[in-house]
């Protein structure tokens, strides 16, 4: 089950015991979270009938589920229970424990009258084939909240743009994905800084490129076109830029070197006819990735990008070696751009 699905079936009033979050997007959870509070609990009993478990030791949690899920509801039909299990602390139960609270669970999911519902929050990643995890899917809804795609993250940026009160372009939308990136929590945060930054009803590309905060991915493409271009002194300016924020050289560096690979792949496309999805599948990249990247394979020469690749293994044999690290990158970029 995808975001969408559970937020339609909780509209519908289709109300499960148990369910399992997980995911990389982290703030359309959170909405779920919050959804559910306003749908099944009221808000004069509210603290009564919520409960957070969080525990640092596994053992902890299978007393502390069962002790809340025996409690009843207090004034109210529902109770909501929220186990936040991220660091994946139920996966180190003892099979004891397991089988306690597995059979507990079990018990609890076949009664008429249980109106407790139990979501449990895990990490971005959970193996679906562990036992437990096989459980729940089998008596309550697993939840996975996918990372957007950059078709979404637009559309989702054009909605809390107008619900700021401000309008947006979709092309200047794009641009604020694309610099800020799809992950939700950072866009809205983005937002704000935006929307309290700006005066006027409609939002322009102008605006926005003096507050955003640019993320790693778009800045490495910018220094990448830049040095395509030979346009030293902006290339610098892009890479100071990343050296200020605390980004580590040698994630620089392997960022370029992924970046120059990615040029080099999508030259071997140049005289075939395959579509920009196509493509996409086959780098393992956003389809307006593709697009960026055609753009910028134009600047570089097979020769040029061999070369690249010999720059950038020197760089990293100083990085490694304790060079300085921003004089290193200096040269590297230098060198690039001749």
């Amino acid at each position: 089950m995808k975001y969408k699905e559970l937020i339609d079936s909780l509209k519908k009033g289709e109300i499960h015991n148990i369910y399992l979050f997980y995911g990389e997007e982290r703030f359309l959870l959170s909405d779920a979270i919050k959804r559910f509070k306003s749908k099944i609990l009221k808000e004069e009993t509210y603290e009564m009938n919520y409960i957070v478990i969080e525990k640092n030791d596994p053992e902890e949690y299978v007393d502390a589920i069962i002790e809340s899920c025996e409690t009843l509801p207090f004034f109210s039909e529902y109770k909501l229970v929220v186990v936040k299990n991220e660091e994946d602390q139920l996966s180190k139960l003892s099979d004891k424990s397991l089988k306690k609270l597995v059979n507990y669970m079990e018990e609890r999911a076949n009664m008429a009258e249980n109106k407790t519902v139990l979501i449990i929050v895990d990490g971005e990643k959970v193996d679906l084939r562990k036992k437990f995890y096989k459980f729940i899917e089998k008596t309550g809804k697993i939840v996975y909240f996918q990372k957007l795609s950059f078709e979404e993250a637009v559309n989702y940026t054009g909605y809390f743009f107008k619900k700021s009160g401000k309008k947006i372009s979709k092309s200047d939308a794009e641009y604020f994905v694309k610099s800020v990136g799809t992950d939700l929590y950072a866009i809205v945060n983005e937002i704000h800084k935006v929307v309290c930054y700006s005066d006027s009803e409609e939002i322009k590309m102008e605006k926005m490129k003096e507050v955003l905060t640019i993320n790693l991915q778009q800045n490495i493409f910018n220094l990448v076109s830049a040095i395509g271009m030979k346009k030293e002194k902006e290339a610098y300016k892009v890479l100071y830029a990343l050296l200020e924020k605390g980004e580590v050289p040698l994630i620089i560096l392997s960022m370029i070197v992924r970046q120059m690979r990615l040029i080099a792949k999508i030259k071997t496309f140049e005289s075939k006819f395959v579509d920009k999805k196509s493509i996409a599948s086959s780098l393992g990249v956003p389809y307006f990735v593709v697009e960026e990247l055609t753009r910028q394979s134009k600047f570089f020469k097979k020769e040029d990008l061999e070369r690249a690749y010999k720059e950038c293994l020197k760089c990293d044999i100083a990085l490694k070696s304790g060079a300085d690290s921003s004089l290193a990158l200096e040269e590297l970029v230098k060198k690039l751009c001749k």
